[in-house]
C-alpha cells in the first residue's frame, strides 16, 4: 500500500514539473513571438516615432522665440485685489481698447493675438500678473480650515509683477509701453468706479436707516412732550410740592425710574428727555443732509468715471476733472473737505503707481525643445508598438489561402 501511494505521489510531482516546464517554454515562445514582431515591423516603429518627433523638434526650433520683460510695482494687494485687477484687465471692454490701441500704432500681429484669444488662459500667455511673495496662493490652496483660509484671504503681497510676454524682441519695448499705460492709467479708473460704487450703495444704506427711525423718534417725541403737558397741569396744584430743597435722589436709571420722582423732578426728567430727543432728530437731520450731499457728490464722480472710461482717458486727466469740483461746494464745509481728502487720494494714487524700474532687462523664454520632443517621440513610440501589434493580429486572423 505504501508503495503504492508513493507510486502516487511520484506520478502526481512528475505530472506538475511537466506542466510547470511547459508553461516556462510556453512563455518563453510568447516573449519570442513578441519580440519577432517588433524585430519585423522595426523600421515602421522606428519611422514613426523617430519621424513626428522629428517634425516637432524641427518646428519648435525654427519658431520665432519668446521674450519676456516685466514691470515690478510696490503695492500691496492680497488674494482678493489680485484676482479684482485680472478682472479688469482681461474683461472684454479692456483687451477691446488695448487691440485696437495696438492696432493705430502699428503692431497690428499683436492686436490680432489679443483680439482672438478665448480664454483667460490665453490672455495670461501675452500679459500674466503675479503676487510676491506668491507663496501666498499656494498656502491657500492648502489651507486646511475655513479660519487658516481667512486669514490667509486677509495676507498681502508686498509686490506686484506684470510679465509680459512677446515673440518680437525688436518691438517689444514699445508694445510693453502700451500695456504698462492700460495697467497704470486706465485699469485704476475701473477700480474708483467700484470703489465710488460701493460708496454710493453705502450711503444709501446709512440714508435709509436714519428714515427708518425717523417716524418712530417723531412719535416718542410728541409723547413725550404730551406727557410733561399734563405733568405741567398736575404741577399746578401747590400741595404737590413735597420736595424740599436739599433733598438727593439717585436713580440708576432715570428714564425708567421717573414714575417714582416726586413731581416737580417728573417735569425736569421729561423736560430733559425731550431735549435728548430733539437734538437727536437734529443730529438724524444733519448727518442725512451731509450723507445726501455726499450721495450727490459720489454720483456726480461715479458720472465722471464712466464717463472718462468710455472716452479712453486715463487716470490723469479724471484727476483735472477733479480741480474745479470743489469750488462747486463752497457753500458744504465738511463736502468741500470730503472732496479735497479724495483728490488728494487720487494725486497719490497717480504719483505712486509707477514701476521700480522703468527700462527692464529683457529675457528670452526657452523653448524646451528637448523636453517637448522627447514627449512626442515616446508617445509616437507607444503608438507605433500597440499598431504593430494590432496588424499582426490582424494578419494572423485571415484566412490561409492554399
Amino acid at each position: 500500500m505504501t508503495s503504492l501511494k508513493n507510486g502516487g505521489s511520484g506520478k502526481q510531482t512528475i505530472g506538475n514539473n511537466v506542466h510547470e516546464e511547459a508553461r516556462v517554454y510556453e512563455d518563453e515562445i510568447n516573449l519570442m513571438d513578441c519580440f519577432l514582431v517588433l524585430w519585423r515591423r522595426k523600421w515602421f516603429i522606428f519611422f514613426a516615432s523617430v519621424l513626428p518627433a522629428l517634425v516637432i523638434g524641427l518646428n519648435i526650433f525654427f519658431s520665432p522665440r519668446s521674450y519676456t520683460l516685466t514691470f515690478i510695482y510696490n503695492q500691496e494687494l492680497g488674494e482678493k485685489d489680485i484676482r479684482m485687477l485680472e478682472g479688469m484687465f482681461y474683461s472684454e471692454e479692456n483687451t477691446e481698447k488695448l487691440a485696437r490701441k495696438l492696432q493705430t500704432a502699428g503692431f497690428e500681429d499683436c492686436a490680432q493675438k489679443l483680439a482672438n484669444a478665448q480664454s483667460n488662459g490665453d490672455l495670461k500667455k501675452i500679459v500674466s500678473f503675479e503676487v510676491t511673495p506668491s507663496f501666498l496662493l499656494t498656502k491657500l490652496a492648502q489651507a486646511r480650515s475655513f479660519e487658516e483660509t481667512q486669514q490667509l484671504k486677509q495676507a498681502k503681497g508686498s509686490l506686484l509683477s506684470v510679465h509680459i510676454t512677446l515673440n518680437c524682441e525688436k518691438n517689444i519695448r514699445k508694445i510693453a509701453l502700451i500695456f504698462r499705460e492700460n495697467i497704470e492709467k486706465v485699469i485704476p479708473l475701473y477700480s474708483e468706479k467700484e470703489y465710488l460704487n460701493q460708496n454710493i450703495v453705502e450711503f444709501k444704506d446709512k440714508m435709509a436707516a436714519i428714515e427708518e427711525t425717523r417716524y418712530p423718534l417723531k412719535l416718542q417725541l410728541e409723547r413725550k412732550k404730551s406727557t410733561l403737558e399734563k405733568l405741567n397741569k398736575l404741577n399746578s396744584d401747590e400741595s404737590n410740592k413735597l420736595l424740599s430743597d436739599n433733598l438727593i435722589l439717585q436713580f440708576s436709571d432715570v428714564d425708567g425710574s421717573s414714575a417714582y420722582l416726586p413731581l416737580p423732578y417728573q417735569i425736569q426728567a421729561a423736560e430733559t428727555q425731550i431735549i435728548n430727543a430733539e437734538e437727536q432728530v437734529r443730529a438724524d437731520n444733519e448727518i442725512y443732509d451731509y450723507y445726501a450731499g455726499l450721495l450727490k457728490l459720489n454720483e456726480k464722480l461715479f458720472g465722471g468715471v464712466n464717463k472718462a472710461i468710455v472716452s479712453g482717458s486715463t487716470l490723469g486727466q479724471f484727476c483735472s476733472f477733479l480741480v474745479d469740483t470743489p469750488s462747486e461746494y463752497k457753500d458744504g464745509v465738511q463736502i468741500m473737505d470730503y472732496m479735497k481728502a479724495y483728490i488728494k487720494r487720487m494725486e497719490n494714487k497717480v504719483a505712486n503707481n509707477m514701476p521700480i524700474m522703468e527700462k527692464p532687462k529683457i529675457y528670452p523664454v526657452a523653448k524646451g525643445t528637448v523636453k517637448k520632443t522627447a514627449k512626442v517621440f515616446a508617445a509616437a513610440l507607444v503608438i507605433a508598438v500597440f499598431i504593430s501589434f494590432m496588424l499582426e493580429v490582424i494578419k494572423k486572423s485571415r484566412p490561409q489561402t492554399s
